[in-house]
């Protein structure tokens, strides 16, 4: 019976030191993700690229706001008047294009019925921020973007 206890033990403690030797080598927790596809960061690539439906358009407020801007990026009026209304597309159009492909998302927050997702211009460091409709986005309905805001980083917040 002692025997049994020690050979137990001694597994347990194996089990233990192997354990902690795992996390030691992956410098923390193996099961954290730095770069889940869901995090509201500014990697656009890797949301762009998992925000898809099978009919390629994308799935979530982030998906929808990134297509909208490099859809404007592009110059492509048909998708900008695709995933936007009429009335933000005639803000974009006011606002210019001339730094239109230096837009970065550094921001996505969601509610019941709205997201705002939030683009910092590199070379401006004017603040873009547009309102998506989260039941449209969800749905592939189109236009999803209904609101958008630009802020010179210079003004003053209230």
């Amino acid at each position: 019976m002692n025997t049994t206890i020690r050979n137990r033990a001694a597994a347990l403690s194996l089990a233990a030191v192997a354990g902690l030797a795992g996390v030691a080598l992956t410098g923390g927790t193996a099961l954290a993700a730095n770069d889940s596809p869901a995090d509201s960061g500014s990697n656009a690539e890797v949301s762009a690229a998992v925000a898809a439906h099978s009919d390629g358009d994308p799935r979530n407020a982030s998906g929808y706001a990134d297509a909208l801007v490099t859809a404007w990026g592009a110059g492509s009026d048909a998708e900008v008047s695709e995933y936007a209304t009429p009335g933000v597309v005639e803000a974009l159009t006011e606002h210019g294009d001339e730094h239109a492909t230096q837009w970065d998302r550094i921001a996505a927050d969601g509610a019941a019925d709205s997201s705002s997702v939030v683009y910092k211009n590199k070379a401006t460091g004017e603040l873009l921020t547009f309102d998506v409709d989260n039941e449209a986005a969800t749905h592939g309905d189109h236009p999803a973007v209904h609101h958008v805001r630009f802020k010179d980083r210079t003004q003053p917040s209230h």
